[in-house]
């Protein structure tokens, strides 16, 4: 790890689809003894018509109101789940702009511990803070800019937590005040040597727990850690192992850089983010904790692996969670916000690429 650089409102619609995860993965332990997991859409906004204002999906939430809040760029959509007519949907941002509350490009949005909403701009390199309601209340300004965004989480503490690559600092996990004060990064940065494929690859998914600490996901190779700050002050974050397995992941390094010339004889450089890498992290109740990972299956369409651990009794070099359950959907979903109830909300996008929000309701057998 490298060192510190100081410085639920509940669905009653009838599910709209049910997918038993039944192929499995590379396992850490024998297949039997693993659980059955089914994911069911208990909720969805069809991307043809209530989601036709936003041009994507680069952020999900739901706030205190039971509003479930939609970024896409330049655009906030705040959707009524009980209304499905749509007449209650509002929109909270639209169009880019300098003045309160609009934004250059929303990257990710998450929930502060008073219940307002905070919004990664990541066209302005801020932090947009809004009411439940809508309102915009704050702008905090970051110091520099994190690219390639993979988490974003407001501890309870009300720090401020980006996950992704800086050039010039070798970390995966930004911490900042609620002013926007650099307080410190942490954990390692992707192995590559151009430094253009470190900051595409650095990083990983986040999910701030009630109790203060951090879980963190690296992007690859796989590993999970949770990460608990001293009470007062900064200082650095003691990190603890939850699941480590590096032969699941192999870490793209330069290979996520390609390059090439096209037609006209004109040099250009694109990205592979479509290396296996994971996706999200959520802490669920009972001490589990769920790991998705997104990747291309050996059909080349790609798809999600999701892994469920458990406490474990016994102690392990690989950390202190078993896995329990490791299997695939061939839905790549991804996953934005982990509701009240343990309900996930997640987006998916059809062969034309538009877009739809799900709810999804993860059951355990």
């Amino acid at each position: 790890m490298m060192g510190w650089l100081p410085s639920g409102i509940a669905s009653a619609a009838i599910p709209l689809a049910v997918f038993t995860l039944g192929v499995h993965a590379v396992a850490a332990q024998d297949v039997a003894h693993l659980r059955r997991l089914t994911l069911t859409e208990v909720w969805a906004v069809d991307g043809h018509t209530r989601l036709e204002r936003l041009s994507d999906v680069s952020g999900v939430a739901e706030t205190p109101l039971g509003t479930v809040w939609i970024a896409g760029f330049t655009e906030i959509l705040a959707v009524d789940p009980s209304d499905p007519s749509g007449t209650r949907d509002f929109m909270v941002a639209k169009g880019k702009g300098d003045g309160p509350g609009e934004l250059l490009g929303a990257d990710r949005v998450a929930i502060t511990p008073d219940g307002n909403v905070a919004v990664h701009d990541l066209g302005r390199d801020a932090i947009e803070v809004y009411s439940a309601a809508g309102q915009p209340l704050q702008r905090v300004q970051l110091p520099f800019s994190v690219q390639w965004t993979k988490g974003f989480a407001v501890l309870s503490s009300g720090d401020l937590v980006l996950s992704g690559g800086v050039p010039w600092i070798e970390a995966g996990i930004h911490r900042f005040s609620s002013a926007g004060e650099h307080l410190g990064s942490w954990a390692d940065g992707a192995r590559a040597e151009e430094w253009m494929a470190r900051v595409v690859g650095t990083g990983g998914s986040t999910h701030a727990l009630q109790d203060g600490s951090l879980m963190y996901s690296s992007g690859a190779p796989h590993s999970i850690v949770r990460y608990e700050f001293p009470m007062t002050g900064g200082g650095e974050p003691v990190g603890r192992t939850v699941s480590e397995m590096p032969e699941l992941l192999e870490a793209p390094g330069d290979a996520v850089l390609v390059r090439g010339v096209d037609d006209e004889g004109v040099k250009y450089t694109s990205f592979n983010v479509w290396y296996p890498q994971s996706h999200a992290v959520f802490a669920l109740d009972g001490g589990k904790v769920l790991n998705v990972i997104r990747r291309r299956g050996g059909d080349g369409d790609l798809e999600t692996v999701w892994q469920l651990f458990e406490p474990s009794h016994e102690t392990s070099d690989a950390g202190t969670h078993a896995l329990v359950g490791e299997e695939i959907v061939s839905v790549p979903y991804r996953l934005w916000f982990l509701c009240g109830n343990g309900d996930i909300l997640a987006s998916r996008a059809d062969d034309l690429g538009v877009q739809t929000v799900v709810r999804l309701r993860l059951a355990v057998k």
